[in-house]
């Protein structure tokens, strides 16, 4: 049976982000569902309902935590005197670690449709960007110019990630991830 106001809205709001973000851990984006995440914690799906509008909401809390977390690791690599090209750089590689090492939630993130419009989501994505676009200025000529320099990169690590994790990169020969982003980015960074 299921539990009644045993916790707050905030505290259920917390427990079915977790539940769902180790749901799609262990089982890949495509096996979350309000019934599996209900059951992980003990409620019924419509409880999940009165919480978030609809899944897009819970996928937005677990790609906002993700995001939040993503940020703070990008924040760490900042260096005092850093170049430029080597803050780029840490932040490519940054971004391939955190393929590598939480592949679904990088997919959650980055390659599943998602129909949510919120602050707190747009507020995220921007602790992200607003740091590679940060990084690009020095390199630009204008704030337009490095938000473009910055999604050129966004989307040529986007690209490798998508392609690797579908077995679609090594077409003919492998090239290891790492390996191609150093290419792009001594051309990039010219």
């Amino acid at each position: 049976m299921a539990r009644r106001k045993d916790h707050s809205r905030e505290e259920l709001t917390q427990l079915a982000t977790q539940a769902g973000r180790q749901i799609v851990i262990e089982q890949g984006p495509s096996a979350l569902t309000a019934r599996k995440v209900a059951q992980a914690i003990g409620y019924t799906p419509g409880t999940l309902y009165n919480v978030f509008e609809n899944i897009d909401g819970l996928i937005a809390a677990i790609n906002i935590e993700s995001m939040h977390n993503f940020a703070d690791i990008l924040r760490t690599l900042q260096q005092p005197g850093e170049t430029s090209e080597s803050r780029i750089r840490r932040i490519a590689q940054a971004y391939l670690d955190f393929h590598h090492a939480q592949p679904q939630l990088w997919s959650l993130l980055f390659a599943q449709p998602l129909n949510y419009n919120s602050d707190d989501y747009h507020a995220a994505i921007h602790a992200i960007f607003d740091q590679v676009c940060d990084a690009m200025m020095p390199l630009s000529s204008s704030p337009t110019l490095a938000r473009q320099k910055a999604k050129i990169l966004w989307s040529t690590l986007h690209g490798i990630c998508l392609l690797q994790q579908s077995g679609k990169l090594n077409v003919s020969e492998p090239d290891p991830a790492e390996d191609l982003l150093t290419h792009f980015l001594d051309q990039f960074l010219q």
